[in-house]
């Protein structure tokens, strides 16, 4: 868990069947209700790791906070800053803030500095690695271990999400061609094993042309192929090689994805008032005493199961299982003892998990 306050609130993990993708489509702040950024701000702490590319995900969301002091966001190179309404990053490795892979993932020492980090600071909630330009030239082996050394992560630390990332689409002609392979290939794996990215490449690509109100793509042709690239607005080097404006995107985009991660559908709307995208939500006081009442919010008429899983994972009540019509729904459970429960609701091919502190 974060700090202390984290009981007080429920934290959310909307997993799609295609997991969380974080794109061009996810840089609109005035979307994301601001109850969800302070819940953020209160509860959610990050790792961070990263050669220059990856500053533009730093100084963006700086910049969005020096537009609006509201967006509070505390990064402090090697080490976890604790500053009370802010945001907290953890930049960089203990001893390093220019991290390489072999220094988060692709050496076994790499691995014990993420592991350091992880070990010394148990409050961390994610933990985030970004691409230079290895996806230009590294070979699908080599990206591959790049998958397999996050997931190693993953199954090591389960209650810290691990976020993936595409590499910068600044490379063009065979290197920018190759990356769009190796990309893919990241996207391909996310979308399959329900992971959270973080699209880099992608908010490279796209412009938002205010005269149009339109996004525009930048592509170009290589052997037959239209190859997404960093679009011409945001060629320059003021800030880790590219515009501010392609910074401040980034961080925009860094917010949406805590902002998810932390309970938001991203709809616009506080959680539990509306269906999700089609996805059931449930809510519930928290932290919650017994009885509780659990409402479900049913988009659509299909199968459902909801139970209730201890802290060690075991199965504690099994509250429904059966098919439930479109609307609202409401469950009772008791007879739970004090502690953390997750509440996990499964309908079709969507699921939502919530935990649930139990004080008395």
């Amino acid at each position: 868990m974060s700090r202390s306050v984290f009981v007080l609130l429920c934290i959310a993990v909307l997993v799609h069947a295609q997991g969380i993708v974080i794109d061009h489509t996810c840089t609109d702040l005035s979307a994301i209700p601001q109850v969800w950024i302070t819940a953020v701000q209160d509860n959610w702490q990050s790792h961070y790791a990263h050669t220059s590319h990856g500053t533009q995900l730093t100084y963006g969301i700086e910049f969005v906070e020096d537009a609006d002091p509201f967006y509070s966001v505390h990064v402090e190179d090697g080490y976890l800053p604790d500053t009370p309404g802010a945001y907290c990053v953890f930049d960089g490795q203990e001893n390093s803030s220019y991290v390489t892979p072999d220094m988060y993932w692709e050496s076994a020492s790499g691995l014990n500095l993420t592991r350091d980090v992880l070990n010394n600071n148990p409050e961390l909630d994610t933990s985030m690695w970004c691409w230079c330009c290895q996806c230009d030239y590294y070979s699908e082996a080599q990206v591959q271990a790049y998958l397999d050394a996050m997931t190693l992560l993953e199954s090591e630390y389960p209650d810290v999400t691990f976020i993936y990332f595409t590499g910068n689409a600044q490379g063009t002609d065979s290197d920018g061609y190759a990356r769009y392979q190796r990309n893919n290939q990241i996207r391909d794996y996310c979308a399959a094993n329900n992971k959270v990215l973080y699209d880099f490449a992608d908010i490279d690509c796209w412009w938002y042309n205010t005269s149009t109100s339109q996004w525009e793509q930048h592509t170009y042709s290589y052997n037959g192929t239209d190859v997404p690239a960093e679009h011409p607005q945001y060629y320059g080097n003021e800030y880790g090689h590219t515009t501010a404006e392609s910074c401040i995107n980034k961080g925009k985009a860094w917010w949406w994805m805590m902002s998810v991660l932390a309970g938001w559908g991203g709809t616009g709307v506080a959680q539990g008032e509306s269906a999700v995208n089609g996805i059931p939500e449930i809510s519930f006081g928290n932290p919650a005493g017994m009885p509780a009442v659990l409402s479900v919010e049913m988009p659509y008429s299909d199968q459902f199961s909801m139970s209730v899983f201890d802290s060690a994972g075991r199965m504690v009540r099994n509250l429904s299982s059966r098919m439930l019509d479109s609307g609202k729904h409401t469950f009772t459970v008791d007879g739970l003892s004090p502690g953390m429960y997750l509440i996990s609701m499964n309908c079709g091919s969507s699921a939502v998990s919530r935990r649930m502190i139990v004080l008395n």
